[in-house]
């Protein structure tokens, strides 16, 4: 059958100018491709870094927790309260060659407790689930100098590194470890918001001015949380101790009475300054370096 040529023009016409479109279309998709590839490149970047700065975080969040301990008071075999604390120290005694550990807690769960036993439960692995009996050396007022120390013998529990500097800033980010209410371990994460005037925390101050020495960090705290340790985010160094925290009344009415209960404010929570503890240890007989990682000496007199 005889085909009329002006139809084979036509159609070789249309196979030409379907070429040249499909090869439009993948010029136009080769530079969609290439950056799609630089894009994938990039969130594979992006995510390694996350996972490295994910992995720097978690040895911080590890050595902090290590360092953490549960203060509980017994009295008559009965657990009466309960608070938190920090490993400032660790070492082997000699010449008995004895484990001690010494931590820091608040002064004010100790006060009016006489004929009480008090232990000390450790947040790190090494220590499970035992309680050791610990022995106050060192209390102080807990309306001035909200604290105390504890020496735990049988045990030697990583310290808490000590910040290099003295000086907490408005604004630095803060972890805080304590145990609410007594059961569970819990992390709470904030910024330092308020700072003493001048910028300054004093060693020692009298009655008028402990309230004034302190800082205030925005994590959230609660009751068991006193004594914990306050820790600089980005190093996991020790740079406060919580001292407690701002409540408010909420009252409830039935038909016949009236109850009331304390809550803990946000972005109230009290804080003992590096400097103010460097200078209670030092009383204590023990004495802190400057120095982020340095351990503590026994003082020479």
């Amino acid at each position: 059958m005889n085909q009329d040529p002006s139809a084979r023009l036509n159609k070789r016409t249309m196979a030409s100018h379907l070429w040249d479109g499909a090869r439009r279309r993948q010029a136009g998709r080769t530079p969609l491709n290439v950056g799609i590839v630089v894009l994938c490149l990039m969130a594979a970047g992006c995510a390694t870094s996350r996972t490295i700065a994910s992995g720097e975080r978690q040895a911080v969040i590890d050595r902090i927790v290590a360092s953490s301990a549960k203060v509980i008071i017994e009295q008559g075999g009965h657990r009466t309260s309960s608070g938190s604390g920090v490993v400032v120290e660790s070492r082997t005694e000699e010449p008995s060659g004895q484990a001690v550990s010494y931590v820091l807690t608040a002064a004010h769960i100790l006060d009016g407790k006489e004929g009480v036993t008090v232990f000390v439960r450790f947040a790190g692995s090494p220590a499970g689930k035992e309680m050791f009996a610990a022995t106050v050396i060192r209390q102080g007022d807990s309306e001035t100098l909200d604290l105390a120390l504890l020496r735990v013998p049988g045990i030697a529990v990583p310290a808490a590194l000590f910040a290099a500097d003295d000086h907490v800033r408005i604004g630095e980010e803060i972890l805080v470890v304590g145990f609410p209410w007594g059961k569970r371990l819990g992390m709470f994460s904030g910024i330092v918001s308020e700072v003493p005037a001048d910028g300054k925390e004093e060693a020692s101050a009298s009655a008028d001015e402990g309230t004034e020495q302190t800082i205030v960090v925005d994590a959230t705290s609660a009751k068991g949380v006193s004594g914990g340790g306050v820790f600089r985010e980005a190093t996991g160094s020790l740079v406060g101790v919580v001292e407690g925290y701002q409540t408010a009344s909420i009252a409830f009415k039935d038909r016949s009475q009236t109850y009331s209960v304390k809550v803990p404010m946000p972005s109230e929570t009290f804080v003992v300054p590096i400097r103010r503890i460097r200078h209670f240890l030092d009383e204590a007989g023990l004495q802190v370096p400057s120095g982020e990682g340095q351990k503590i000496q026994d003082r020479k007199d």
